[in-house]
């Protein structure tokens, strides 16, 4: 591999630091035609080689008049190669080999995108501030330059990657030999694998970017060694049709199918990464049955633009990814359990419900829901003090997804395509402002329609708690059971529920809600079961519904970014307040349900499902915290 560097060689045997090294010097014919003469090449500091040792070894042999091969090991330098580039002419190429990267570090992979800098920063020492935040590959990725710039470019970045961090240049394998990259990454519409191989070297690193199984299976048994899976998330550095847009769950896929057909091959994920949705991610490519002690091949990094690019501190910018990935393995193997003293139990709830009475301003909470329970979620969520709003409209959500504080809620009982779409958009939007989403699979057993949009949404939106009944929870979960699906309603019942909602919070990384006549609660580590809430509650339509608008009412109090990153370690992926926040969404209407029924039947009044339905959202709005506790009936259920 030709390089260029610090130094420039001349035939007469001078060294200079001013310019390059040539891809050729001349060596004269000597004066016998049975000899090689030995002619010194220069002597060069030990400053100057250390450019070119740092990762490339040398060796080098020289050709005779009579066009036999002489190692003139006697004057050659440690590791210099040079070969005749014309027999006739004599002239002598330096050969580069790059070091061993058969196992890079590629956990926080930086991609350049010179548009996103602060107007006030410069590209390289926003490079150098990552490096030194804990970036530990850079690739060169700038599609704006010409190729003489990005050349340019890459030659400042060779000196600034200094050994262990690795530089890769995107597409253009000629730059990454004249500049002599660690690497190359390149595009399905790049230069074949095999062909940047011969041209780079057996030690070369070359990446590429897949997107399908078969994409990802072809790119292993054509020798990558690594590929950039994606993309994960909603970006705005390139189209991504719904197609192309993965997910975790997508990007685990591929992943497991690699390891089934035996290819071991390093992983980076890609596309829309930042540190609201770092640690989702990363949770979200682990193995189902991997929760705790132990890890079977994970994505080993991921690869950021913005998140440092547009920093205006990218030395803290990539100190803070970097922490969320080296908690990430500690957080594998720690269980962090609630107790389960009722004291303590009680303590959470007061602490969660006081928090969300005591907001100085209403949050909104953005329903994207079904038709039929509109007003009675608009009604339940005023009572509960935040500020409802029914919008599936694409032309307005970016705007109001920005412009409040809250929470969105997606039920999809009244499901069509816009409804889908709309909440994709606002869901991906949400993830990337960090905003919680919960999800009511409404009906999802009930046809194949509702099953393909729920997993449509679950791939390319991370909710943050998913509510449904027995049957609706079973279908996501894929368990085997004996429910039935009477149209949107469940009947029958689960063997082992709390199993059930502790393997699908693991799976999705998040909160799941089973309600019923006993309901259950899971983060993936801890199971709750609540046992309050009426018969009469199952008379009314849209009963469940309004149980999501109020989990969605106390979740929005908990900012997801802030939730992910602030933490000095990440035990599990949701922490003990959104949890909480949920149970006590669940509670504050069943406890509700039944002082309303507790009342009416003192007057001796027969409550009615009109009237039950009525006289709920007035004792939802007088609910106290010594009314909630006196009620509630919590058990935590240890294994």
């Amino acid at each position: 591999m030709m390089c260029q560097d610090d130094i420039q060689v001349t035939a007469s045997g001078s060294a200079s630091t001013s310019a390059s090294i040539p891809e050729s010097i001349e060596i004269k014919k000597p004066n016998s035609t049975t000899e090689v003469e030995q002619q010194q090449l220069p002597n060069l500091t030990e400053s100057q080689l250390t450019p070119l040792k740092r990762s490339w070894v040398w060796t080098h042999f020289v050709k005779n008049s009579d066009g036999r091969t002489v190692t003139c090991n006697a004057i050659k330098p440690d590791g210099l190669t040079c070969e005749v580039l014309d027999s006739k002419e004599h002239l002598l190429q330096f050969h580069l080999e790059p070091t061993d990267c058969s196992n890079p570090d590629l956990s926080l992979y930086l991609v350049t995108s010179s548009e996103r800098l602060s107007p006030d920063l410069n590209f390289l020492d926003v490079v150098r501030s990552a490096i030194e935040g804990g970036v530990t590959v850079v690739q060169l990725r700038e599609k704006m330059l010409s190729t003489h710039e990005c050349l340019e470019r890459a030659l400042c970045l060779r000196k600034l990657c200094q050994h262990p961090v690795k530089l890769i240049i995107n597409d253009h394998v000629d730059i990454a030999m004249a500049c002599c990259a660690d690497g190359v990454h390149l595009g399905q519409d790049d230069m074949p694998i095999e062909i940047a191989r011969k041209l780079l070297g057996p030690k070369a690193i070359i990446g590429i970017t897949v997107n399908t199984i078969e994409e990802a299976v072809r790119a292993a048994e054509k020798g990558a060694n690594y590929l950039g899976i994606g993309t994960c998330w909603p970006t705005d550095s390139k189209e991504v049709t719904d197609r192309k847009l993965l997910g975790p769950r997508g990007i685990k896929a591929i992943r497991d199918e690699l390891l089934r057909l035996g290819h071991r091959i390093l992983i980076v994920a890609i596309g829309g990464i930042n540190k609201s949705n770092l640690a989702r991610t990363l949770y979200g490519c682990v193995p189902d049955h991997v929760h705790v002690n132990k890890v079977v091949n994970p994505v080993v990094g991921v690869a950021v633009i913005s998140a440092i690019m547009s920093s205006p501190t990218p030395k803290q910018a990539a100190g803070e990814l970097r922490q969320i990935i080296s908690s990430f393995a500690e957080s594998l193997s720690t269980v962090q359990e609630l107790p389960s003293s009722q004291t303590f139990m009680n303590d959470l709830i007061i602490h969660a419900y006081e928090k969300h009475r005591r907001t100085d301003s209403p949050r909104l909470i953005h329903h994207i829901t079904n038709t039929v329970v509109q007003n009675d979620c608009a009604n339940l969520t005023l009572a509960l003090g935040c500020s409802p709003l029914m919008s599936s409209n694409i032309g307005e959500l970016d705007e109001l997804l920005e412009a409040q504080r809250g929470c969105l809620v997606f039920n999809i009982g009244t499901i069509d395509d816009n409804q889908v779409e709309a909440m994709k958009f606002a869901g991906q939007r949400a993830n990337l402002l960090g905003k919680p989403i919960v999800f009511d699979p409404v009906g999802v057993s009930a046809s194949q329609l509702r099953k393909r949009a729920a997993n449509e949404l679950l791939n390319c939106v991370q909710m943050s708690v998913i509510k449904g009944n027995q049957s609706e929870i079973a279908t996501l979960a894929q368990v085997q059971n004996d429910l039935q699906a009477c149209g949107v309603d469940s009947k029958g019942s689960l063997t082992d529920p709390g199993k059930v909602v502790k393997s699908l919070a693991r799976r999705e990384r998040c909160v799941v809600a089973m309600t019923g006549e006993v309901d259950w609660v899971s983060d993936g580590t801890n199971v709750i079961k609540l046992d309050n809430g009426i018969q009469m509650l199952s008379c009314i339509t849209g009963s469940g519904c309004m149980i999501g608008s109020a989990i969605g009412s106390f979740v929005s109090s908990i900012p997801q970014a802030n939730r992910l990153t602030t933490r000095k370690g990440l035990p599990t992926l949701v922490d003990h307040e959104l949890l909480i926040a949920t149970l006590v969404g669940i509670s504050s209407l069943n406890v509700s349900a039944e002082i309303f029924q507790e009342k009416t039947i003192i007057n001796n009044g027969i409550p009615g499902p009109n009237t039950l339905k009525t006289g709920l959202i007035d004792e939802i709005y007088h609910l106290t915290t010594p009314k909630l506790l006196n009620k509630i009936k919590i058990m935590k259920i240890t294994d």
